[in-house]
């Protein structure tokens, strides 16, 4: 497989505008999920307090989730504006498309990725 070439390409148009999108929905998940867990509620029992600790502790998880992913969404805007999207920032061969339909912020190739994943682990 050739290196991939660092330009834009019509192909990834499809893939700004889901980027855009899912940038959007992010920072609107974020903004709504942040009002509510800082939202002052006065529990009346200790169960309702353990019960309302437990919900914005679940809460500031997924809006920690949620976070990670706009900065990998952002990360591949910024790649597509440099013509560096859809390369693999490990081995520099082209990110097939199959992959980037399916996870379209991906920065490594799936070889790469699971090699990642494989040292990261141990």
């Amino acid at each position: 497989m050739a290196v991939a070439t660092k330009r834009q390409t019509r192909k990834h148009v499809p893939y700004l505008r889901e980027l855009r999108s899912k940038r959007d929905d992010l920072m609107d998940h974020l903004r709504v999920g942040r009002e509510q867990v800082v939202a002052e509620q006065v529990p009346d029992d200790n169960w309702a307090l353990a019960s309302r600790t437990l919900m914005q502790d679940l809460a500031v998880g997924t809006l920690q989730r949620e976070r990670q992913l706009l900065v990998e969404v952002e990360d591949a805007l910024d790649r597509l504006d440099e013509g560096e999207y859809g390369v693999c920032e490990v081995c520099g061969e082209e990110i097939p498309e199959r992959r980037l339909r399916a996870l379209p912020w991906a920065r490594f190739c799936l070889l790469c990725a699971e090699r990642f994943q494989v040292h990261w682990r141990n």
